[in-house]
């Protein structure tokens, strides 16, 4: 599960203030179009027409970052700075003299690049922004002859961002630990601190999600057999020890789209989507792979478990009943001898 850290909430905020801001513009360079005269008219249509593809792709940005947060990070934020000064320098460009008054956004491009994406693309935005001036001075020839103009607003981007630059830095260390801290936050929250897997939470949260996809799957309750003789025999570290070793011995047998989980004491739960007829297989590997003789902290014990199984949609299709069930199951295998596992429809037999 992706963690939402500071930089992708940064992320997302930038971009929407940015689409806001290129809408508004947008609206009003159409309006500023009906009423200009001829000349201006064409450059004011070729601005709409730059604005209006801008924030097209500004929009399709946006979606990617809410749907697809973790996916090409980098590549979008220095696709988003490129567009923004491309635009910015075709701009400039067309509009000449006029285009004196789209020179400050330099400023706010670098700035703000620095500020919402990382101290990293605040030099990238320099370097972009140094191409961008270099290319007007050297294809626009009203540019090329006030390049006297280019030089102060190039010189004016530079230094005011590089005066805030230990401003920024800082910023971007207090993010970073900031960032570190809700990371080791929400793996606290989710996971188990004694075994690693994770935890009952993030189990509600994935039988959830799994009831909505409407798709089969099998729900496996877990206990393991005479722990608390295990526990009250040789101590509580052995039975550490064991739940440590029963817990990774099952996490083996899994696949990458099965989900194991602890749910508290010597309770453990697995999803699997496997088909039906490929069930009996995975209870008896998981059987085989935990039953037997194990070697804890240099005592030797015998480890035994119980599977209760029930099945979405065939036995219910309720969180709470499927979970009843299972544990039903469960507790009735524990009843029968030389026998580890049962499927809830079984218990009537």
């Amino acid at each position: 599960m992706l963690s939402q850290n500071i930089y992708y909430e940064e992320e997302k905020k930038h971009a929407s203030n940015r689409l806001t801001a290129l809408f508004v513009i947008t609206f009003f360079s159409f309006m500023f179009f009906k009423q200009a005269n001829a000349e201006m008219a064409s450059k004011i249509f070729f601005m709409s027409l730059a604005l209006g593809g801008m924030t097209l792709l500004s929009i399709l940005h946006y979606f990617f970052i809410v749907r697809w947060p973790g996916t090409f990070v980098g590549v979008r934020k220095n696709f988003l700075i490129f567009l923004d000064l491309t635009v910015l320098t075709f701009l400039i460009a067309i509009f000449e003299k006029n285009g004196l008054f789209f020179l400050p956004f330099y400023i706010m491009i670098v700035m703000r690049s620095g500020l919402s994406f990382g101290i990293k693309y605040f030099y990238t935005s320099i370097i972009l922004a140094a191409v961008s001036w270099a290319l007007l001075f050297l294809y626009s020839e009203y540019w090329k002859a006030h390049y006297d103009i280019i030089v102060t607003f190039a010189m004016t981007t530079l230094l005011i961002p590089l005066f805030y630059l230990k401003f920024i830095t800082r910023i971007h260390e207090e993010n970073d630990k900031l960032s570190e801290i809700l990371t080791t936050t929400e793996h606290d929250a989710n996971y188990d601190g004694l075994t690693g897997i994770p935890n009952r939470k993030m189990y509600k949260e994935v039988i959830s999600n799994a009831l909505k996809e409407k798709e089969f799957f099998a729900l496996l309750f877990i206990d393991l057999n005479k722990f608390k003789v295990i526990n009250d025999t040789y101590g509580h570290h052995i039975g550490d020890g064991v739940l440590k070793e029963v817990a990774e011995r099952l996490r083996k047998c899994i696949e990458d789209e099965d989900f194991i989980a602890r749910l508290g004491g010597d309770e453990f739960v697995i999803i699997t989507k496997r088909k039906k007829i490929f069930l009996q297989k995975f209870l008896e590997k998981l059987e085989k792979n935990v039953i037997g003789e194990h070697d804890i902290d240099g005592v030797k014990l015998f480890i035994e478990l119980s599977i209760g199984v029930s099945l979405y949609p065939d036995d219910s299709h309720d969180e709470m009943l499927l979970g009843k069930y299972a544990d039903e199951a469960m507790y009735a295998v524990k009843k029968k001898q030389n026998k580890y596992h049962m499927f809830y429809e079984d218990i009537g037999s």
